[in-house]
């Protein structure tokens, strides 16, 4: 079993990431990963590399990297360079996009066809001499990429994953998928589904890794003061995924307002409380089918929580 966690996004100033990253590493974690959102202070790629250059054993990860925002040949161009300067550490955890839509300046029809199709050519420049490709999205002709990733035959890719076209893709297309906020007995559920996908396609479907995100985990003396940190963000997210899960938990209609949300579904979502029942939930995303866990916010925020959450909760 391996963890990551997440880079702190409310930094100012780029130190202060890559010495969160190093003391990830010194605390044993497998990663570091980061979003990929014009919002946060710092580029997702960028930063990556700065990391790549005072590390030596951690995995390199976008969790996720908006698929939409880069023109193939430039994010196979920049990866690649990235996993040959870390010494083939990076996974590439891909989306379609969310929140970043007013940065493109121009409208965009399909994303999440676009996006399945930019990791479809982002292999073949990855692994080919030379690539020909035409279809709705991108032509290239005879094209070739003179950088090539030192992992073979490619960076593991990421899919995010929330629902049955995304399942579909993730199992068809990526080395993993990854999805957050659910109780467990539904991400078992997700697990079982991108599994016969990725039978239905031909793949092992215990080569495609099972990646559970947890955005936040909220870790102090009492489960009062834990629920306090998480409840606003918890909220935000559930209600803008309500169709989807209100259905799957059971409610009738889809909850309208943060106020509206029940407060055990935000209990049956997140993990939170004293370091001891955060490793209780934790091990039922485990038992549930995850084979990587990622802590992509850690609360209080701050490396003393990233040690506790390092000693008390994940080696238990």
């Amino acid at each position: 079993m391996r963890f990551g966690v997440g880079l702190p996004m409310d930094v100012e100033h780029v130190d202060a990431a890559i010495e969160y990253a190093c003391a990830a590493e010194e605390l044993g974690f497998d990663s570091v990963v980061t979003a990929d959102h014009v919002s946060i202070g710092y580029e997702a790629l960028t930063t990556l590399t700065a990391i790549a250059m005072k590390t030596r054993r951690l995995r390199l990860g976008t969790l996720v990297l908006d698929g939409n925002r880069r023109n193939p040949a430039i994010l196979a161009h920049t990866t690649a360079t990235l996993d040959r300067i870390s010494g083939g550490r990076l996974i590439l955890g891909v989306g379609k996009g969310v929140f970043n839509e007013p940065s493109y300046g121009y409208p965009l029809e399909k994303p999440v066809s676009r996006m399945f199709e930019t990791i479809k050519v982002l292999k073949k420049l990855w692994t080919e001499r030379e690539v020909s490709h035409s279809s709705e999205f991108f032509n290239y002709e005879r094209f070739r990429l003179a950088s090539k990733p030192l992992q073979k035959p490619n960076p593991p890719i990421w899919v995010a994953a929330f629902g049955k076209r995304m399942y579909r893709i993730a199992a068809r297309a990526g080395d993993g998928f990854v999805t957050q906020n659910m109780p467990p007995r539904l991400f078992e559920r997700c697990v079982e589904r991108v599994k016969e996908e990725a039978s239905k396609a031909g793949r092992d479907p215990e080569r495609v890794e099972a990646v559970y995100g947890m955005m936040p985990i909220a870790i102090a003396k009492d489960r009062w003061t834990a629920r306090k940190m998480i409840e606003a963000s918890a909220k935000s997210f559930l209600l803008r995924h309500t169709r989807r899960l209100s259905e799957e938990l059971g409610y009738e209609m889809p909850w309208t307002t943060p106020e509206a949300v029940p407060e055990e579904v935000v209990d049956e979502c997140y993990v939170f409380g004293t370091p001891e029942k955060c490793a209780e939930r934790v091990d039922k995303y485990i038992r549930a089918g995850a084979t990587y866990i990622v802590f992509q916010s850690v609360l209080p925020h701050g490396i003393d929580s990233l040690k506790s959450l390092a000693g008390e909760v994940f080696r238990k």
